[in-house]
């Protein structure tokens, strides 16, 4: 198996679990938050998002995310150029949670240009450096930064449903 099949795989199984959590959450369930300082799901999946966006786009091509290159974040109605990782209590206390369905299809239309990305690249391609400075290290090593924070947060999202609805059978 290629490391770009690897990559994709994880990605694949982040969206089932995903799918899995987002089923059925009622509008209140998706903008709950457990305290004051704590993230809800809508925030954290935004957050998924963002962060794969950035990385695709921004870190490893030097190229327009497709928040801003399809106007998502005005149909969202969401902050420009942050993804949400160093937000104070205050930011996030205020952050416009958008409508679960309009989240799930700016994730579809990532998703959409990630693997359109990775099935363009070569595997000698992931030794590269990227243009960015941002993240040390190779391509490779920035796709394993990605699948690593959309898989932490996946957790996260599946823990904020389970406290609200139990084992949810």
């Amino acid at each position: 198996m290629e490391v770009k099949e690897l990559v994709l795989k994880s990605l694949e199984q982040s969206q089932r679990y995903i799918d899995k959590a987002l089923d059925g959450l009622t509008k209140a369930e998706f903008k709950w938050r457990p305290g004051p300082e704590c993230n809800n799901i809508a925030f954290l999946f935004w957050h998924i998002i963002r962060v794969e966006d950035m990385v695709i786009n921004t870190t490893i091509q030097s190229i327009e995310e497709v928040y801003e290159s399809e106007s998502w974040r005005e149909k969202l109605g969401t902050p420009p150029k942050v993804s949400g990782g160093r937000y104070t209590v205050e930011q996030i206390q205020t952050w416009p949670t958008p409508p679960q369905v309009m989240l799930q299809e700016y994730a579809k239309a990532v998703r959409q240009n990630t693997i359109a990305y990775l099935n363009s690249i070569s595997a000698e391609q992931l030794s590269e450096m990227p243009r960015s400075d941002r993240f040390p290290g190779s391509i490779g090593n920035v796709l394993g930064f990605m699948i690593t924070e959309i898989a932490i947060h996946v957790g996260h999202i599946t823990y904020l449903r389970g406290i609200q609805r139990g084992l949810d059978k």
